[in-house]
């Protein structure tokens, strides 16, 4: 063997691994069946030229080139067949059958002396002469292997999916160029005196064994990822054991004998190839998967930081840019569903799928019990094909996902937990300075009441004496009255405290909200009948009978109304009582069961307001906004401590100048 066998050896070598790999992939695909028979004719093919650089026997040369042109004749439609299949253009398909029928008809030209006359000797060996019926062969072949070019240049025209579109593209470049160099070889079979091109296949079939490697073009990339390797180490020992021979003849002349020096040439390179195997390996894993691993760490890096965001818009925004990014994605989503199934797994989307026109290619199933959905991803930026790697990758990225919509739902109710706990500590504080106020309350009461009612009792009485046997053009009447009024005040501050400080429970018994409302409107109807003060009642509620005391919510709603007077004061304006039922969610308490009930009554002005830093405080014991001498502060406490007893909830809107709105919500008794 020298350096002229080496092309052939290596074409020959590739090729039959092409054909185990479409052997094993032929179960159910014709494409994968023709292919691995076309890579076996070529395979026998470039046997026949390595061994004919080798052998010395012109008889045996003759021999063993005719029985290869035996199945080099079936090449016509074997090309043929496969651009069909590859191209889908199977209206074709019944007209293949004469091509098989020609071939087998060419089968006893070949066994003529005039289709292959002689061998000739070359510096690279012997080599085939053709005669004229080769000539015949030749030109259907060509025939052949032009009209495969042309529907395969048809056909990537024509597809617009990236996939299949970069599927076409390798094959029409590795068989094109392999139909184009193994034509060179008619022109040594005529008798030039040229190293026969055609030796140099494995050059295309190394771009196929590329495209099936970075593309899976044929679905066949687990083989060639085991076979890879191997392959390369043995193109290594081959190089260096032919270049170990001949730098041994240099250097030793005829000193040393040939077999010798295959021998140390066959020891040296298995020594080198061992030792070296393991840094071949690493650098062909870097070289060849570089963007694999480029990209392997960019989605590495997306999952940990998607697990670290709390809301999911926030995951899907930086996912999909991500990813948009990494694969420069002409379409990128993340679509919510109803519900995934636990089975489904990645899917290729097909031409037939809506998804296929919305722009996407892929779709991955995300199962996450809180945000089912699917990762659609689109052609990439550079149309090539998702490989099985970053499916795989992108399927963990899927999974991740779900976790961090899950997270993100955990994180969501702890938050909410959180808030909702704020809130009530916040509601138990201010309840707790109220009832510190409260009790504040009560011991002043207690305190003042027994020390002043007998005293301003005892004055009062004095006064209306006097006032009584006193003439009315008195200097000193109007005086007398003008004191009597106000000893008429302290009383009822000190009945207000005395009410205030109250905490002994009180009957309750069934009764309609809206009576106890008309009650107050009668008793303040004095304070407002003077007044351009318009009251509007909205009595909608199909439902207004609740539990309480009428008295005591008479007393909450003549506050409240009052309140609402003297806001308005001595200008025009709209008091408006609106009583309605609501339905609303239970308690957390009684999750599971039906909307609850409410009785709504909302009363309403467009009087002055209260600034909105005051709102919190409006509820609290001796707080007031009015001017002095108007009001104690008392009112509203009362009117709160009132609802809270009835198991009510009571809420204010209102700001300087736009009004104020009480809300009070009771449970409906059911009837």
């Amino acid at each position: 063997m020298d350096i002229y066998s080496i092309p052939p050896l290596l074409s020959a070598i590739i090729l039959f691994i092409l054909f185990l790999m479409g052997v094993f992939k032929s179960k159910g695909s014709p494409v994968n069946l023709l292919f691995s028979l076309i890579c076996l004719i070529g395979c026998f093919l470039n046997t026949d030229k390595t061994i004919l650089t080798v052998i010395a026997d012109e008889g045996l040369a003759l021999r063993i080139s005719r029985i290869d042109h035996i199945f080099l004749v079936f090449i016509i439609p074997l090309y043929l067949h496969f651009t069909l299949l590859v191209t889908g253009y199977k209206k074709w398909l019944p007209y293949i059958k004469y091509s098989y029928i020609i071939s087998l008809l060419l089968l006893p030209l070949t066994r003529h002396p005039q289709y292959l006359t002689h061998v000739k000797h070359y510096s690279f060996g012997f080599f085939a002469i053709s005669g004229p019926y080769f000539y015949f062969f030749g030109a259907l072949s060509t025939v052949s292997t032009a009209l495969s070019l042309y529907l395969l240049v048809k056909k990537l025209g024509e597809e617009t999916a990236s996939m299949k579109k970069t599927r076409i593209r390798y094959i029409l470049l590795s068989f094109g160029l392999a139909a184009f160099v193994n034509h060179f070889d008619i022109l040594t079979m005529s008798g030039y005196a040229m190293y026969p091109l055609g030796n140099f296949v494995f050059v295309p079939m190394c771009l196929l064994g590329y495209s099936i490697l970075k593309h899976d073009v044929m679905e066949w990339k687990i083989f060639l990822n085991k076979g890879i390797v191997l392959v390369t180490l043995l193109l290594i020992s081959t190089g260096l054991f032919v270049g170990l021979e001949v730098l041994l003849k240099r250097l030793f002349d005829t000193s040393v004998h040939t077999d010798v020096a295959y021998i140390i040439a066959m020891v040296l390179t298995f020594f080198l190839v061992y030792f070296s195997k393991e840094r071949v390996q690493d650098f062909l894993v870097q070289f060849l998967q570089q963007e694999f691993i480029r990209n392997r760490e960019a989605l590495r890096d997306l999952s940990f930081a998607i697990l670290t965001l709390h809301h999911i818009e926030d995951i899907k925004k930086t996912v999909i840019a991500r990813l948009s990014k990494l694969f420069a994605l002409q379409r990128c989503a993340v679509r919510m569903v109803p519900k995934v199934d636990e089975t489904e797994t990645v899917g290729i989307v097909q031409e037939s799928d809506a998804l296929w026109n919305d722009g996407y290619r892929l779709s991955i199933p995300i199962h996450s019990k809180a945000h089912p959905s699917y990762l659609l991803l689109g052609e990439k930026g550079n149309m090539s094909l998702y490989t099985g790697e970053e499916v795989e990758f992108l399927t963990i990225l899927a999974n991740h996902t779900a976790l961090s919509f899950d997270n993100a739902k955990a994180y969501k109710k702890i938050r909410d937990f959180s808030n909702s706990l704020e809130k009530l500590v916040d509601e138990r504080t201010r309840a707790l300075i109220q009832s510190e106020s409260l009790a504040a309350v009560g011991r002043l009461a207690a305190g003042v009441a027994h020390e002043l009612n007998n005293p301003i009792a005892g004055v009062m009485s004095t006064l209306e004496f006097y006032i009584d046997h006193m003439e009315e053009k008195s200097e000193i009447r109007d005086d007398l009255i003008f004191s009597l009024n106000e000893l008429r005040r302290a009383k009822d501050i000190v009945k207000s405290l005395l009410d205030a400080s109250r905490q002994k429970d009180e009957a309750k018994d069934i009764v309609d909200v809206c009576n106890p409302l008309e009650d107050a409107l009668k008793i303040l109807y004095n304070q407002y009948k003077n007044k351009t003060i318009a009251i509007t009642k909205n009595f909608t509620a199909q439902n207004s009978l609740v539990m309480g005391n009428g008295p005591r919510l008479c007393q909450v709603f003549i506050n409240i109304i009052k309140n609402s007077i003297d806001a308005i004061g001595d200008r025009s304006g709209r008091i408006t009582i609106d009583v309605f039922n609501e339905e609303r969610p239970p308690d957390p308490a009684h999750q599971g069961e039906g909307p609850v009930q409410w009785l709504v009554c909302r009363v309403s002005d467009d009087g002055e307001g209260i600034e909105k830093k005051h709102l919190k405080d409006i509820f609290k014991p001796f707080f007031t906004t009015k001017p002095q001498g108007k009001g104690i502060g008392l009112g509203l406490f009362i009117v709160h401590e009132i609802i809270k007893d009835h198991k009510a909830a009571i809420e204010v809107e209102s700001d300087k100048n736009k009004g104020t709105v009480f809300t009070l919500s009771f449970p409906c008794l059911q009837q």
